[in-house]
């Protein structure tokens, strides 16, 4: 089967569907069916898209030294974000330090403790 026989028999289903559909409906799918032939003849969906995209860019458009300014904000907000990303993950892991060493039953001045360090070592390496 060939593509112009595939879409004559999906016309003729479409249109044989289209017969028991209530009149409300069948008004709006002719209203969408003649916008999609107005897009169509126009050069497809992707010059429709092309041409509201230059609209918006021309409506939008920025003076050049705002453009600057623009560039300039939105590097200074990534080195603050980057900044703060680093803060935080310091901070998280001393609290997970401090965290652990109020949870575990040896004092503090245990592990600051010289004499503490090298029974550690020692008894790590026996």
């Amino acid at each position: 089967m060939n593509d112009e026989m595939f879409v004559r028999r999906i016309a003729g289903h479409l249109s044989a569907a289209a017969r028991d559909v209530d009149p409300v409906v069948g008004e709006r799918l002719r209203h969408a069916r003649e916008r999609a032939l107005q897009v169509q003849r126009k050069g497809g969906l992707f010059a429709f898209f092309l041409d509201h995209a230059f609209a918006l860019r021309v409506r939008f458009a920025l003076v050049p030294a705002l453009r600057s300014s623009a560039m300039a904000v939105a590097l200074v907000a990534v080195f603050l974000g980057g900044d703060y990303w680093t803060t935080v993950s310091r901070v998280t892991a001393l609290q997970e330090v401090d965290a652990a060493l109020l949870m575990d039953d040896l004092p503090i001045e245990a592990y600051l403790d010289p004499d503490f360090r090298a029974w550690l070592s020692r008894e790590s390496h026996s």
